[in-house]
């Protein structure tokens, strides 16, 4: 499966990447700005799955809801509703 080289997420452009991850599906780093998908992974549902995981994942810490000590739940809310599920579907993967 070719996934894009990229997605916005509020604002900001995050890489996408397969590579070799130990022990994980995917994994975002935060710093760096990147999404890593597993190299291993052949399923393209669990590709995709993944990578909605990793997005979530990136949205909520680039919001800021992320980095909290308690969550609160109309933040989270707020989170995916405004940030995430605009990334996701600006993929048009579905």
């Amino acid at each position: 499966m070719k996934l894009p080289n990229s997605v916005k997420i509020a604002g900001q452009s995050v890489k996408i990447k397969r590579g070799k991850l130990e022990d994980a599906y995917g994994q975002y780093e935060h710093d760096s700005r990147v999404i890593w998908i597993s190299n291993l992974i052949k399923d393209e549902r669990i590709i995709i799955t993944t990578l909605r995981h990793e997005i979530l994942e990136a949205s909520l810490l680039i919001s800021g809801v992320g980095w909290m000590e308690k969550y609160e739940q109309e933040a989270v809310v707020r989170c995916v509703d405004e940030i995430f599920w605009v990334a996701w579907e600006s993929l048009k993967l579905q």
